[in-house]
């Protein structure tokens, strides 16, 4: 079966989850949206979810796990021969490992400042016609600061927006193995970031009844200048749609729909080759992929470690149109720990 048609039929599947909500708010108005409960938060990947009450901490770590291999262009995948027929050096696999701190804090009962931290560690396999290249990479990326803001907190609703901007805390200068030797500039996929200032705006609407909670969430970041090596990265854009239901007093389940775009980068490296890499060639780096991440949500109510909860969610590839030839998206894992204080 065409994966657009899983990804759409998965799309309609969460508005018609959301009608349990609506018939609630129709039926009985007297529910009153809490995080105390399993369906609480969003899944796992979903950040920047809610606020917090004036003086409130929040404080979150969250461990992604990505793997990608071969190539596609367009909507099609194309072998390593397909590749080298163009370029030098073709894309194998290329897996990445980020843990990001997330803390929040309650600056009044209607907005919310949110600090986040990220760690990654790339290890990538390209090939010559001749050889693999073995590469790697380390570092603390872009920080972010948000302020989230309260536009509607209505019985079982809520709804927000985001607004800030990140730092170019992250290295662009990440050097290792390349067809041209052992220590030259890696490509745009193994550096930290995207070296320039960039705002971060988004919303996100969440609704909740006795059993169960839909949520929609739209970010974007948007880049104004071009960094110090005279690139600019591409505009991104992602947009979610879940829904959750409680199994249990501590055990929630979600599904969600989860689409990304990303534009192309504007400028070129001149430190790397886009003739012979096309990982560092700007045209092949825009695109946009779907997923369908299934999750699990634990919120542990005795003990000392009450009010904490323990997330987990698998992404599922559906679609990907790639500027490419660029690496494909294989299985990502997301495992996250929350609390409140």
């Amino acid at each position: 079966m065409d994966r657009t048609i899983i990804a759409t039929g998965v799309l309609l599947a969460g508005v018609l989850a959301a009608k349990p909500v609506l018939a609630q708010d129709l039926v009985a108005q007297d529910h009153v949206f809490t995080v105390d409960r399993p369906d609480g938060h969003a899944p796992s990947g979903i950040k920047s979810d809610f606020l917090l009450p004036k003086g409130g901490i929040y404080v979150g770590y969250r461990y992604f796990a990505d793997k990608y291999s071969g190539s596609v262009v367009g909507t099609d995948a194309v072998t390593t021969n397909d590749v080298l027929n163009v370029y030098t050096v073709a894309p194998v696999t290329h897996n990445s490992w980020t843990g990001e701190l997330d803390v929040r804090y309650g600056v009044t009962n209607w907005v919310t400042a949110e600090l986040s931290v990220p760690w990654t560690r790339n290890q990538m396999v390209q090939t010559t016609a001749t050889s693999l290249l073995n590469s790697s990479s380390q570092y603390i990326g872009d920080v972010r600061l948000r302020g989230l803001f309260d536009l509607l907190e209505e019985d079982e609703y809520r709804l927000s927006v985001t607004v800030g901007g990140s730092a170019p805390t992250g290295p662009i200068g990440r050097r290792g193995t390349a067809f041209t030797g052992n220590n030259q500039i890696l490509p745009f996929n193994m550096q930290g970031g995207s070296g320039s200032w960039d705002a971060l705006v988004g919303g996100t609407f969440l609704a909740q009844n006795e059993t169960s909670a839909v949520g929609a969430q739209i970010n974007a970041v948007v880049r104004f200048m071009d960094n110090k090596q005279d690139y600019r990265l591409g505009d991104e854009f992602e947009f979610s749609a879940w829904g959750a239901i409680n199994i249990s007093e501590w055990v929630s389940v979600s599904m969600r729909a989860l689409y990304q775009h990303w534009a192309a980068v504007s400028g070129t490296d001149a430190r790397t080759d886009g003739a012979i890499d096309p990982l560092s060639n700007p045209t092949t780096t825009g695109g946009e992929r779907v997923f369908i991440p299934f999750g699990i949500n634990l919120y542990l109510r005795e003990g000392r470690a009450a009010g904490h909860r323990l997330s987990l969610e698998f992404y599922y590839p559906v679609f990907e149109d790639l500027n490419g030839p660029h690496f494909s998206a294989g299985q990502t894992l997301v495992i996250s720990w929350q609390a409140l204080f």
